[in-house]
């Protein structure tokens, strides 16, 4: 059986650079609150996701100037499941009791179950920054990695 869940954010997606924690910037917490309540709402009660995922982002932004798409790749992939354990939260930001903490996992428990991305970023539609994310688990059908060629070296075939 496959799950999907797909959702829309108003505004930039949560960025990651370096190894900065994106969890205590002013910049990226409302950020990431909104990332984790739309992906809570689309998950409708249901449990979070297992197996393989893929991931699919359009980011819609008339600027190039705000961040990179894979700073922003980053900070999506990272901002859906829980924080790690030793980074520290500003609790004034993030209300313990809210299903939305960074102690809590979202979407998944680890980023590494995805497996595929497509990422865009295309002009804004009238409507300012925002994006758009789908997340498919388990059965879904790539639409890149099909179409790779095969590897140029493969242990397993005669020389």
């Amino acid at each position: 059986m496959s799950a999907m869940i797909e959702f829309t954010v108003e505004g930039l997606p949560p960025k990651k650079y370096g190894a900065n924690s994106m969890w205590r910037k002013a910049t990226e917490i409302p950020r990431l609150i909104a990332l984790r309540e739309k992906a809570y709402e689309a998950l409708g009660g249901h449990s979070s996701f297992t197996g393989r995922l893929k991931l699919t982002l359009i980011l819609y932004s008339d600027s190039n100037t705000n961040g990179d798409l894979d700073n922003f790749i980053t900070g999506i992939c990272d901002g859906l499941m829980a924080a790690d354990g030793k980074t520290p939260i500003d609790e004034i930001s993030w209300p313990v009791n809210s299903p939305i903490h960074p102690s809590k996992k979202l979407i998944y428990f680890d980023d590494r179950d995805i497996y595929e991305i497509i990422a865009a970023r295309r002009p804004s539609d009238g409507n300012g920054n925002h994006y758009y994310i789908k997340l498919e688990a388990e059965n879904w059908q790539s639409s890149l990695l099909d179409t790779l060629p095969p590897p140029l070296y493969n242990p397993n075939l005669p020389a």
